[in-house]
C-alpha cells in the first residue's frame, strides 16, 4: 500500500490525535522504518508541551 506524501506536521498531528483517542501505538498506519512512521510515533509518545519544556531554560538563577 502506498501513502501520499504528507508533511511531517500533518503526520505528527495524526499521531497526537491517535493518542487523544486512546489508539494504541500499534495503530501507526505508516510502514515501519519510514520517516512518517518515526514522526507519527514521536508525536504519539510525546505529551503536548513536553518537547518545549525540555528545550526551555530550567529557570534557575
Amino acid at each position: 500500500m502506498s501513502f501520499p506524501e504528507r508533511s511531517p506536521a500533518s503526520v505528527a498531528k495524526e499521531g497526537r490525535e491517535a493518542r487523544y483517542r486512546g489508539d494504541p501505538e500499534s495503530a501507526n498506519p505508516y510502514p515501519e522504518g519510514s520517516e512518517e512512521h518515526a514522526v507519527w510515533k514521536r508525536a504519539w509518545e510525546t505529551p503536548d508541551g513536553e518537547a518545549a519544556e525540555l528545550e526551555a531554560p530550567d529557570g534557575r538563577r
